[in-house]
Order: structure tokens, then C-alpha cells, then sequence
């Protein structure tokens, strides 16, 4: 068997199984492909190819994205595996990055409003800064934020309801006042009988989502000032004001779409009760958004 026939049937599975193919099991796949060649036999792709590859990979991208392209690698092979279509799995004898997970950056006060100037400045994205406050203020995650409908928007009872979540559930957030003054602008000027709330307005994927702001999004960054940041530590601004306001950690983790608490014990530190001002730098300034309104209020 060869990759390339094997990685045709295992993305004719993952489009089916894996509710993430789209956004996170393709763009590895097809990083892959660039790297290996389809017509080389599976049982010829050793672990110092494999290896060979991140350490490339690792010099374009951050290691984070490298270790997400391993793990479905791994993955496909582990399916390969399952139906005799490989012997073994050479990806487990190659070492993952592993960064901290537990990293936590969220934006300051004054990077909020550089950011925010700079995204409105791109004109090849539109929305970006209606999307980096939408994110700031819900703390969608990106692939529901880029995918949001209108008809998941109750401007009635002010909340977004997502039908179902990276676990697999459905999840309800309350809009507090930017996040709501921003969607309403937004619908004002919406593209008629267009199901989504950014969407291209014209050329040949007019009425599409948005989907790919990445170099918008570096550019504002870059002309910003800021530094090792991520589209998903706007996430992390999100929680860490809540949890600076003095929400729980069961609340924040709901807010969020977590089942346990486990994901959010990075953010207990920055309780009012573990609060000193040796912190440094930190979303107080998001306590004031939004006065008397959830969830910042």
C-alpha cells in the first residue's frame, strides 16, 4: 500500500468520523503530503523520515502546530495498523515537542487597544477586529467563532448557542454589551440571505465564511507590537478577566465549554483571593469593560 492511496481512504473515513477534519485533521494531512511522496510504500516511512520532517516543519511553524501534525500522523498510521494496512507505527518511536500547555498569555489593557487599531487598519479583513473582540468578549473558540451563524445569535436573550462544541456538546454564551452593540453593527450590514456573520462579500467564495485571517492576523500583531501571541490566548484574555472579577473556576470552565476543571487550574492563580502586586501586568482593565454586565460585569 502505498501513502497516497492509503491517505485517499483515510480521509474518505476522518470526512466522516473526525468532527475536526475540516479544520485541524486536513491541514495536517495535506502538510504531510507536501513532505512525503504518495507513490512511496507505507512500510518504507521510518521514523528518521518522519523525524526529518518536524525538524523542517519546526522551522516554519511553532512546535505546537508540528506536534499537532504528528498526532494525526500517528493517528492515520494507528488506522493503517488496524486494518493491516502497515505493519507498525513508525511515528511512535518519534519524539513530540510536548510544550507546556498549561502557557498563559493574555493581553494587557494597552495591547487590547493597539490590536484592535491595527485590525481595523487591514483592509484584505474586514471584520478582523469585530473578530478579535467577539473572541475577547465570548471566548468562542476559533473554528465556532469563523463559523457562526445568525440563526445561532438570540439577540432577544442576548446569547449565542453553539449546537455542538470541539466535546461534542452544545453550549449557550451570554453577550455582554460590546459583544452584543458589535453583532448588532455587524447584522446592520450583513450580506442578504447570507446564513453567516462573516462571511466574503464578494469574488468567488462570496457568502462563505472567513476562515483564513492568519497573515491579517500576524500583520495586526506585528504592527501592534506584540509578541508571542495566538489567535487562541484571546481565550485566554477572556478568562483570565473573569476569573480576575471573581468567577469560579466551575463558572469559567462552563464559559468555556469544559467538561472538568483540569483545564482551568491555570487560571486559579489569578483569583482575587491569590492576587498580590507582584502579579505584574495583568486584565484588571478588563473589569472594566462593560460595567455591570456579564461576564466581564
Amino acid at each position: 500500500m502505498t501513502f497516497g492511496t492509503a491517505l485517499t481512504q483515510y480521509r474518505e473515513y476522518s470526512a466522516i468520523q473526525d468532527r475536526s477534519h475540516r479544520s485541524y485533521v486536513e491541514p495536517a494531512l495535506s502538510a504531510w503530503e507536501t513532505h512525503i511522496d504518495a507513490n512511496m510504500l507505507l512500510a518504507r516511512i521510518a521514523p528518521a523520515l518522519i523525524e526529518d520532517v518536524k525538524l523542517r516543519r519546526a522551522q516554519e511553524v511553532a512546535h505546537t502546530t508540528v506536534d499537532k501534525d504528528l498526532a494525526v500522523l500517528k493517528s492515520f498510521f494507528n488506522w493503517c495498523v488496524a486494518r493491516n494496512l502497515a505493519g507498525s507505527n513508525p511515528v511512535r518511536r518519534v519524539k513530540f515537542f510536548n510544550e507546556d500547555n498549561s502557557r498563559l498569555r493574555y493581553l494587557t489593557e494597552d495591547e487590547y487597544k493597539r490590536l484592535l487599531q491595527a485590525a481595523k487598519q487591514i483592509e484584505t479583513s474586514p471584520s478582523l477586529a469585530e473578530k478579535v473582540i467577539m473572541s475577547v468578549h465570548t471566548c468562542l473558540r476559533r473554528g465556532s467563532l469563523f463559523h457562526l451563524r445568525w440563526d445561532q445569535v438570540d439577540f432577544l436573550n442576548r446569547v449565542v448557542r453553539i449546537p455542538r462544541t470541539k466535546s461534542g456538546r452544545p453550549h449557550a454564551l451570554p453577550l455582554n454589551a460590546t459583544a452584543l452593540t458589535t453583532l448588532q453593527a455587524l447584522y446592520n450590514e450583513r450580506i442578504p440571505d447570507c446564513p453567516f456573520v462573516f462571511a466574503h462579500a464578494n469574488g468567488r467564495k462570496a457568502g462563505e465564511p472567513v476562515q483564513d485571517v492568519k497573515n491579517a492576523f500576524h500583520t495586526a500583531l506585528e504592527t501592534a507590537g506584540i509578541k508571542d501571541f495566538t489567535w487562541h490566548d484571546l481565550r485566554h484574555t477572556f478568562a483570565s478577566g473573569v476569573m480576575m472579577k471573581g468567577a469560579s473556576l466551575r463558572a469559567v470552565a462552563e464559559l468555556l465549554g469544559y467538561r472538568g476543571l483540569r483545564m482551568v487550574m491555570r487560571y486559579a492563580h489569578l483569583s482575587p483571593a491569590y492576587l498580590s502586586s507582584e502579579v505584574g501586568p495583568s486584565v484588571k482593565w478588563l473589569l472594566r469593560l462593560d460595567s455591570n454586565q456579564q461576564p466581564f460585569g
